[in-house]
């Protein structure tokens, strides 16, 4: 079934009943850029990682990623970061990514404040920078191989920092088709390690009053299909 958009606002819309697609505008299959839903796709990346091993909650930024052993962001944990609670509050934001030569750089000469919980991209970016090192591989890989490909999502487009390294803030482009097939894999929790998926989409902290998970920003309902 087609439907109309009587919102200009709107780009594409796509309707989903028990897993299957039954409605959707025009240009459903365009891709479009998806902002900070990247720090969403991050986060189902890291939950296979923890489930192998190769990374824990607990694991500092600077056990992964190379810094001077006394850089203030060096004992950030990997949950202070999926929960934006590192203490970084410059605006390293969205434009950033495209005139810092070295956003990791960037990332090592901001202060740590006291207060916690702000909403940055740098938060997600040393994730990223984490859960790549951990890998031994680009991320890219991962998402394509362990998401993806079982989706049937062979349209996409990623960014990159100047060094090549994933950019884990912002940058993914979906089609809304296949940004729907996406969010239903994280409601029946199709592919990922249940219990962290069930973490990831709980409440680990508060910002600007809203609360959040692990890179998920969190409703008043969130459950998954047995």
């Amino acid at each position: 079934m087609k439907l109309q958009l009587r919102d200009a606002r709107i780009k594409a819309a796509v309707v989903m009943k028990d897993g299957n697609i039954i409605a959707e505008t025009e240009h459903a299959d365009q891709l479009y850029p998806q902002y900070s839903i990247t720090k969403s796709l991050l986060s189902l990346c890291i939950g296979f990682l923890l489930d192998a091993g190769r990374l824990a909650l607990t694991s500092g930024l600077g056990e992964f990623v190379e810094m001077p052993a006394d850089a203030p962001l060096s004992a950030v944990t990997l949950e202070e970061l999926l929960t934006m609670r590192s203490g970084l509050n410059a605006e390293l934001l969205f434009a950033d990514r495209r005139t810092c030569p070295d956003y990791l750089a960037a990332c090592l000469h901001q202060k740590i404040g006291k207060k916690k919980g702000f909403y940055n991209n740098a938060d997600a970016y040393l994730a990223g920078r984490m859960a790549e090192a951990a890998y031994g591989q680009p991320l890219e890989q991962l998402i394509t191989e362990r998401i993806f490909a079982p989706l049937g999502i062979t349209e996409f487009a990623f960014e990159s920092d100047p060094q090549g390294h994933f950019f884990g803030a912002s940058g993914l482009q979906l089609s809304t088709r296949d940004l729907a097939k996406l969010g239903e894999s994280v409601r029946t929790c199709t592919l990922y390690p249940r219990a962290y998926c069930e973490e990831a989409t709980r409440a680990h902290s508060e910002i600007d009053g809203r609360a959040y998970g692990y890179f998920f920003w969190i409703g008043e309902v969130c459950c998954f299909m047995s």
